[in-house]
């Protein structure tokens, strides 16, 4: 079955709960201090409030760069949104909905998960399309239709998934980024 593309203006994009919620509750659980809260608060996500069903792609942009400058001052910003990404990936997996989708990607293995991260995607956003085509058995390339104003966040991320699924020395760096969005090539070692 062919999906239609889902076509969002960028002002109407948005993330859905779960992955505020896999950050934000779970992947930082311990460490957001009450000045992290207070900033997060005033910028539009206010943690002591039942979390809405969706939040705007900028709001929640801003919110990572308020994260990494709280959570880790000082640690370089391409190493911060590493660690952040992956702390995500572990907080995802904590929601139901992530428990779910970690469950199957553990027995999957890295070639099937990555040929699902198209799906996995469609269930993050309103907005995302992605597109990948296989270079290998363990080497494949992933275009999204977006950009991430958090350098290192989406390698890690993927990185990150691909672990879960089982992948040795998973590798994900940036082939390229436009207006069309950014293309990854997702690389790892067959287990």
């Amino acid at each position: 079955m062919t999906r239609k593309p889902r076509s969002v203006p960028p002002e109407q994009r948005q993330v859905y709960v779960q992955v505020v919620e896999g950050l934000l509750q779970h992947g930082l659980r311990g460490q957001v201090s009450p000045r992290l809260r207070e900033r997060l608060r005033q910028a539009g996500v206010d943690l002591d409030r039942p979390l809405l069903p969706l939040y705007p792609v900028p709001l929640w942009t801003r919110c990572l760069h308020i994260v990494i400058e709280e959570v880790h001052p000082g640690v370089p910003r391409e190493e911060a949104f590493r660690q952040l990404a992956r702390a995500h990936v572990e907080g995802y997996g904590a929601t139901l909905l992530g428990r779910a989708v970690m469950g199957v990607m553990r027995v999957l293995g890295p070639r099937r998960v990555v040929q699902r991260l198209p799906e996995v995607l469609r269930g993050t956003d309103n907005y995302t399309e992605a597109v990948l085509t296989e270079r290998g058995p363990a080497n494949h390339e992933l275009h999204i239709n977006s950009v991430v104003d958090a350098p290192g966040y989406v390698e890690a991320l993927f990185e990150a998934l691909l672990q879960v699924g089982g992948a040795r020395s998973p590798r994900v760096t940036k082939v390229r980024e436009d207006a069309d969005g950014t293309v990854l090539a997702l690389t790892w070692t067959e287990p």
